[in-house]
């Protein structure tokens, strides 16, 4: 019997991967609703003159659009705790992080159709690669094959690769790269080094993707780029995440491990977390306006 969500081996050679098992239809419409409610308010805000909380409104071209919302667990605690204790996303964690893994961010990222900036080449914070550093992928919409859906060049995980180079020599299609389409309600994992880009999204709308950021609990206190006690509340926010782990995929000696939060009520926490806040680490790009073949905007889409 497969007690596996994932092909370990596969994944830590090529650095990504695209779960079979998808979230439950019931907390993805959710987020999709919520995904809506985020994006109307935004944009009212915006034409006020306003900045709604975590919320970053660009101009495109088109008018103003939502780009991300920032901070999910401020806003949306107890819909975001459900969604992180879904059997699948569990699984997931402890597989690839050991029972110590704990939620150091989550947002939503927002997709619309060109003209709209592109995502060019580059690795997230750069991290000890014997340690799992993930960004899971949760799809709140479907993401298709040459419609910029993501792209990955596999086992370039390990190490900070010439992303200039990449770009002028290949453009979005250096050697091995693989694109990875994805329908609504999948999980895609990935650790935050491998290179990975998306280019114009051709049709029409946007595509909503939440992003979550994990790591195990010793490797982010090694690494210190947070302070101790950032990475303490959010040793205690997976307290209250696995409160809603109804399968046990954590054992009861496991959860005990993010225990000790007598001293806060679950809204005393989230406050606490929104308060105390470090920067978060910077990804790895090639901010030259380098050129390369269709790069970064397709020949065939220049004029829009």
């Amino acid at each position: 019997m497969k007690t596996e969500i994932i092909n370990k081996e596969d994944f830590l050679k090529c650095g990504y991967a695209l779960l079979e098992e998808s979230i439950p239809t019931e907390i993805l419409n959710r987020f999709r609703s919520i995904a809506d409610e985020i994006e109307t308010k935004a944009l009212e805000y915006y034409k006020q003159g306003d900045t709604l909380s975590g919320a970053c409104v660009i101009e495109d071209s088109v008018g103003p659009r939502l780009m991300r919302f920032d901070d999910l667990h401020f806003h949306y605690t107890d819909d975001l705790n459900r969604l992180l204790a879904t059997p699948v996303f569990l699984k997931l964690i402890k597989e690839l992080c050991g029972p110590t893994a704990i939620i150091l961010q989550a947002d939503i990222l927002y997709k619309h159709q060109h003209p709209h900036p592109v995502v060019k080449w580059h690795q997230g914070a750069p991290n000890d690669p014997n340690h799992a550093y993930l960004n899971i992928g949760i799809y709140l919409d479907d993401s298709d094959l040459n419609d910029g859906c993501l792209r990955y060049v596999p086992a370039t995980h390990t190490e900070l690769q010439d992303i200039e180079s990449i770009e002028r020599d290949y453009g979005w299609n250096p050697p091995n790269v693989v694109q990875v389409p994805a329908k609504a309600g999948n999980v895609m994992v990935q650790e935050m080094m491998v290179l990975h880009s998306s280019e114009p999204k051709r049709s029409p709308g946007a595509r909503r993707t939440i992003y979550v950021e994990v790591r195990p609990y010793a490797a982010t206190l090694e690494d210190g780029k947070q302070d101790e006690h950032w990475i303490e509340l959010r040793r205690l926010w997976m307290g209250e995440i696995l409160k809603n782990d109804i399968e046990g995929v954590f054992t009861d000696k496991e959860k005990a491990f993010f225990g000790g939060n007598a001293s806060l009520s679950a809204h005393e926490l989230m406050k606490e977390i929104t308060e105390h806040r470090c920067p978060p680490i910077p990804a790895v790009y090639n901010y030259k306006p380098t050129k390369g073949p269709d790069y970064p905007i397709p020949a065939d889409l220049v004029a829009y």
